[in-house]
């Protein structure tokens, strides 16, 4: 439903006052300075690390942009005037910089640029971007040396299923729209079909109803946004999403197509650009699934456009939450009956396909229902064995697939070096964010695997996914020739990154791991006073790296580092917001009553007094975790040296209002997965008294005087904390779903359906208690929400709850905005009603002294 209140409004008493049309409004100078201010530049390194791009994100586009026509169609939401996403992030420049020297190249760019990342060629000697403009998307190519550009003509992209993308760490690919072969020269377009016609109009009229029907044995399917509802939404679907693949040569401009035209979701060319892996949709469309989970076959395409393998056909719903899609790598999700997946190209081969599969039946799925949590608590029997295999096929692919691997249980992710037959198996670093899958393990080993004696492999490491510490790092990787990319080896060793989490926060470092000894040598740790992280290594041997630095008083800019420790500052970025540095930053851990560790980051305005209690905002969002371990492991990291830079609406603008901020403040919920919901309430409650009293402690809050807000589930947790608490003056919910019913096939990490458990639905909707919501609460929400189950209606239903029950609360919906917010107006007016909402019913609230207020809050 979409939503139709537009005026801001207030409740009076039991009356309802309407605002006069005041149109937009903006928050204080302090806040329009920062938000009018650059943010600072991130730079893409090809990968030969020679030359890097620097671009300028639009950060705040007008709502006119947003307001550009729209077609929410299948879960994509498509500006018909350039056949790409609404509203996309654009760059308003690029700037070419060569390394090491950091000299500027001048680029010649289109007029009026929105222009994409840069995307980089194999050899690194050219790169190529594209130019929406109300015409279409065009394609632009740069060379390096000379930084001059060119259009290529005649050729439109079709950007529906996704933009150029960034890229890669050093200018990696990462599919897209529009990518490299591995020639250097040639180019895969997703272009608009020549003479396509006009888009189909809808009917005045509509020829009849629109229908759906179920037969039976039907599966629960996620709320969705933007989904098909007629016959005319799939014609428009059909002539939007379809494409004609093109190679296109960037010296010539010449397109040749490739294969015939289709609704074609992915292309990937094999590393000898010879071959294609194609994922193309077909009917019949679904009006309850996005275009990702519609009917689609996974074919091996040559040259000329034949279909030479057909890999596999997915029915509708085989891809997604819950589904499967075989070019993915997702290893927390059971494969389908076929047990394929992970389908990919074998980096260091011609064209060779590699793919996971099963051996032998899949285990039985588990039981649901209020029935099943205890045999899926805690104490559940851990899940059997998934023995795979990893299997190849290549070129013509019509013999026998060759298995290369076996593993006694699922595989993890893998990653193969340069040399063409070794393989990383477990991935390295830490291994894990901490929550942690069902059945996941706590002890995560990484394997070196040699694929001429895959019998031989070598255990590098073992961490516990828990151990808030374990870090181990994650191997540097380099461009192959072909455009693929794989571990870096120098010799028998490989460089490993990684944050170097502890107990002082977080030291990225740079490491030497010989494979054969096992041993590491530390090449580089980040001091105590900065966070720098080595973002690339300028020669192979690690003698020199690229890094990139701060402080909280210095802003990020990019060094040249040598293993001598020798630093050169490469750029010299100026600070864009000077009075953030008079903003107070602490990290602050500490314990909730029943031991669980937690943590919050405390903003002091400037020229705080020690000492000083201060109306206070909490900001967080909830995580599920299945034990304490593993929730202290996701709050104990991070570092306390990073710069600090805000923007858009960020909660952080209090602290320039007079306000303390308790910023991602922990907000664990702790137990089995199956059943963590059943006590949601209770503690979250809990940790926001624990938030709360440690800030008292420090002297800095006074309890009285406290707010809560979040976006999304943290406007979830908002809700329930003001309608089962008395802890808080007020509250913001951005975003939220408060109404449990409304997503009834699941929420979060939630998989119990309201039919297996009606009672948790009712009582961890905060809707359902709206009567007691008693503190000012102010509900934001995006008119067009994409999110799955934050539709606008959960704001406007929770808004006529809270008044209709005699509550406090104001609702205000921001035309064309989705889930989360980017029009410059838009951004403005949420900041003033943010900073507005608290001043009123949080700052101005009534003092108590101070030997009074260690008992003001339960």
């Amino acid at each position: 439903m979409k939503p139709v209140i537009r005026a801001p409004f207030i409740l009076l008493g039991a009356a309802l006052a309407m605002f006069a049309a005041d149109g937009y409004q903006k928050p204080p100078k302090v806040v329009m300075d920062i938000l009018n201010a650059p943010s600072t530049p991130t730079l893409v390194l090809n990968p030969t690390n020679t030359y890097a791009v620097q671009g300028s994100p639009i950060r705040y586009p007008p709502v006119a942009e947003l307001a550009m026509p729209m077609r929410r169609l299948a879960g994509i939401r498509i500006n018909p005037l350039t056949n790409g996403l609404h509203n996309a992030t654009f760059n308003s420049t690029l700037i070419l910089r060569k390394l090491p020297e950091g000299t500027e190249i001048k680029m010649v760019l289109p007029p009026n640029p929105k222009l994409s990342p840069a995307r980089w060629s194999p050899d690194g000697k050219h790169f190529v971007f594209t130019n929406s403009t109300e015409k279409g998307v065009d394609i632009w190519v740069g060379d390096a040396a000379t930084g001059r550009t060119h259009r290529i003509e005649g050729i439109k992209v079709n950007d529906v299923f996704g933009t150029t993308g960034a890229p890669g760490r050093g200018g990696a690919p990462a599919g897209g729209t529009v990518q490299w072969l591995g020639d250097s020269r040639t180019l895969v377009v997703h272009a608009i079909k020549a003479n396509r016609g006009p888009e189909p109009t809808e009917p005045l009229v509509p020829p009849g109803p629109d229908v759906q029907e179920s037969l039976g044995g039907a599966k629960g399917v996620e709320t969705y946004e933007d989904m098909l509802k007629s016959p005319h939404d799939e014609e428009d679907f059909e002539y939007l999403a379809t494409s004609q693949v093109m190679l296109v040569d960037t010296v010539t401009g010449k397109g040749t197509p490739l294969g015939k035209p289709g609704i074609v979701r992915s292309v990937r060319p094999s590393p000898d650009g010879k071959f294609f892996l194609v994922t193309s949709v077909h009917r019949p469309f679904s009006y309850l699934h996005p275009a990702t989970q519609f009917p689609s076959d996974i074919e091996v395409w040559d040259r000329t456009g034949k279909t030479v393998h057909h890999v596999a056909s997915l029915p509708l719903g085989g891809v997604g939450r819950g589904g499967f899609d075989p070019t993915g790598d997702d290893n927390q999700l059971p494969p389908p009956p076929s047990g394929t997946r992970n389908l990919q190209w074998r980096t260091s081969q011609p064209a060779t396909l590699l793919w996971v599969e099963n051996i032998g039946p899949l285990p039985p799925r588990t039981a649901r229902g209020r029935g099943a949590r205890a045999a899926r608590g805690a104490d559940a029997t851990p899940p059997p064995p998934r023995p795979e295999r990893m299997l190849t096929l290549a070129a013509p692919f019509t013999g026998t697939p060759q298995e290369i691997y076996t593993s006694a249980d699922a595989l993890p992710a893998f990653t193969f070096f340069d040399n063409g037959h070794w393989m990383l198996l477990g991935g390295g670093g830490r291994g894990g964010r901490g929550g942690g899958g069902a059945g996941a393990n706590r002890i995560q080993k990484t394997l070196l695997v040699d694929l001429d004696k895959p019998s031989e492999n070598k255990e590098l490491w073992s961490t516990d996914s828990h151990d808030r510490y374990a870090d181990h790092g994650t191997p540097l990787q380099r461009t192959l020739p072909n455009g693929e990319r794989a571990i870096l080896l120098d010799g028998d060793s490989m460089y490993l990154t990684g944050n170097g989490p502890s107990p002082t926060g977080d030291h990225p470092f740079l490491k030497r791991f010989n494979l054969a000894t096992l041993q590491s040598e530390d090449l580089f740790k980040c001091d105590d006073d900065h966070y720098e992280a080595v973002e690339a290594l300028l020669d192979p041997h690690a003698h020199t790296f690229f890094t990139r630095r701060e402080s909280p008083t210095e802003p990020p800019n990019y060094y040249l580092r040598t293993s001598s420790g020798k630093l050169t500052a490469f750029t010299n970025f100026p600070d864009p917001q000077p009075i953030m540095r008079k903003v107070a930053k602490k990290f602050v851990a500490y314990k909730r009553p029943d031991g669980v560790d937690m943590s919050f980051t405390l903003y002091l305005p400037p020229d705080y007094k020690e000492g000083t209690r201060l109306p206070t905002v909490i900001w967080a969002y909830p995580y599920e975790y299945e034990d304490a371990d593993a929730a202290a492991a996701a709050a104990g990291t991070g570092s306390r040296e990073r710069f600090t830079e805000i923007g858009g609406y960020s909660e952080i603008f209090f602290a320039l209002d007079g306000f303390a901020v308790l910023d991602n403040a922990s907000m664990p919920i702790v137990g089995p997965r199956a059943s963590v919901n059943d006590h949601f309430v209770d503690q979250v409650v809990m940790d926001a008294k624990a938030a709360i009293d440690k800030a008292v402690e420090l002297g800095v809050t006074d309890p009285t005087r406290v707010g809560v807000g979040g976006h999304s589930y943290g406007a979830f947790m908002t809700d329930t904390l003001l309608a089962h608490s008395e802890l808080f003056k007020a509250g913001i919910a951005e975003s939220g779903a408060p109404n449990r019913t409304l997503t009834p096939f699941g929420f979060q990490n939630e998989r119990r359906t309201l039919w297996d458990d009606p009672k948790l639905y009712e009582d961890i909707s905060p809707f359902m208690f709206a009567d007691k919501i008693k503190s000012p609460l102010l509900l934001i929400h995006g008119e067009a929400d994409d999110n799955n189950g934050t539709f606008p209606i959960q704001s406007e239903r929770m808004y006529e709850a809270v008044r209709g029950n005699g509550g406090t609360v104001r609702l205000v919906f921001l035309p064309f905005e989705a889930h989360g917010y980017r029009g410059k107006e838009s951004i403005e007016q949420v900041d003033w009603e943010k900073l507005t909402w608290f001043n009123k019913y949080v700052k101005d609230g009534a003092r108590v002294a101070p030997s009074t207020v260690e008992n003001q809050h339960r």
